[in-house]
C-alpha cells in the first residue's frame, strides 16, 4: 500500500505561471499599477528559475502588493509555499486565485495537491474535482484524485479514476499499481493480477506489486505462484519481515516433505522479525511452529 510516510515526502507538480508576451489580468475592482506588478512578477519568475526562492517570494509579493488579483503571482508563490511545507500558506494563495477566477484549472489543481498533502482529502477531493470541470484532457488529476481514493478506501472511485487514467498513460508503473489495489481490495483477482503484472513489467523493483501478487497468489491458495511473488519481494526487500513471513507460509504449504527447506525459510523469518517489537506475536507463533517441525524432523529421522 501506498503508506502514510510515503504521503508525508511525495512532492507534486505544481503549475507555475510564466509570463510570454500579453498577460491578462483579471480586474482587481481597484486602480493598480499592473506594469508595475508585472515587473516584479517577471523578477521573481527569474529568480524561481535560478534556485532564489527567497528573493522569488519578495518580488511576488510585490507584484501582489501591486495587484491582489494577479493570479499567476498567487498560484507561484503558493507553489513555492508548498515546497517549503508551507502548506496553509499555499492553501491561502491557491484559494485566492480561484475566488479571482473559478475556471482557472491550475489553481484548483494545485489546491487540490496541497489539501492532499495536508490531509484534507475531502476539501482536496473537490477541488480536484473542480480542476476536471476546467480541464477534462488533464490525465495527471484523475491520478491525483486515486491517490486521495486510496487513502480514502473508496475503492471504486480509485479503479473508475485509473482505468481513466491508465488508459491515457501506458506507461506510469504507480498508476497500473494504484488500479490494482483497487481492483483487488473489490476482489476482482484476474484484473488486480493483470494490472499489477504490468506494473511489474514498467518497474521490476518495485517491492509493493511483487507483494500484492504474492497476497492474491496466497489468498486463492496458488502457493507456487505466491512463493514466486515473495521471493522477489523479499530480495528487493530483505529487511520486511512480513514478506520473508509469507514466503515461509507458501513455500511450506507447496514442499512440506522438505522439512529442512521448510526449517531453513521459517529461520530466515525469524533473523529478520527478531528484533522487531511489532513482529513478537509472529515471532512466537513461530518459535513455537519450528519447535513442532524440529520434532518432526526427529521422528521421521527415527523411524527411517
Amino acid at each position: 500500500m501506498v503508506d502514510k510516510r510515503d504521503r508525508k515526502r511525495v512532492m507534486f507538480p505544481l503549475t507555475i505561471m510564466l509570463l510570454s508576451g500579453c498577460l491578462l489580468l483579471i480586474a482587481s475592482g481597484v486602480y493598480a499599477d499592473t506594469e508595475k506588478a508585472k515587473e516584479y512578477f517577471n523578477n521573481g519568475v527569474t529568480a524561481q528559475k535560478d534556485g532564489n526562492d527567497s528573493l522569488a517570494v519578495e518580488e511576488y509579493k510585490l507584484a501582489l502588493k501591486e495587484d491582489n488579483a494577479f493570479i499567476d503571482a498567487h498560484i507561484n508563490l503558493g507553489s513555492i509555499m508548498f515546497g517549503q511545507d508551507k502548506l496553509n500558506d499555499a492553501i491561502d494563495h491557491f484559494k485566492k486565485a480561484t475566488e479571482i477566477d473559478a475556471a482557472n484549472a491550475d489553481a484548483w489543481a494545485n489546491l487540490g495537491r496541497v489539501y492532499y498533502k495536508n490531509e484534507n482529502y475531502l476539501e482536496g477531493e473537490q477541488a480536484l474535482k473542480k480542476a476536471l470541470e476546467n480541464d477534462k484532457e488533464n490525465l495527471e488529476l484523475y491520478k491525483d484524485l486515486g491517490r486521495i481514493y486510496h487513502v480514502q478506501k473508496n475503492w471504486p472511485e480509485l479503479v473508475n479514476v485509473m482505468t481513466t487514467y491508465t488508459n491515457g498513460v501506458a506507461d506510469d508503473y504507480l498508476g497500473f499499481y494504484l488500479l490494482g489495489k483497487g481492483y483487488q481490495k473489490l476482489k476482482k483477482m484476474p484484473e488486480a493480477i493483470a494490472a499489477l503484472k504490468k506494473v511489474t513489467q514498467l518497474k521490476p523493483d518495485y517491492f509493493n506489486a511483487f507483494n500484492s501478487l504474492g497476497q492474491i497468489y496466497q489468498s486463492q491458495e496458488q502457493y507456487t505462484q505466491a512463493f514466486q511473488m515473495y521471493d522477489t519481494a523479499v530480495k528487493l526487500k530483505p529487511d520486511n519481515y512480513l514478506a520473508a513471513y509469507n514466503l515461509a507460509i507458501a513455500y511450506e504449504y507447496d514442499n512440506q516433505e522438505n522439512i529442512d527447506q521448510v526449517i531453513s525459510y521459517w529461520n530466515k523469518f525469524l533473523k529478520i522479525a527478531k528484533s522487531n517489537p511489532r513482529a513478537k506475536k509472529l515471532v512466537e507463533g513461530t518459535e513455537a511452529h519450528l519447535a513442532e517441525l524440529q520434532e518432526l524432523k526427529t521422528y521421521q529421522e527415527e523411524t527411517e
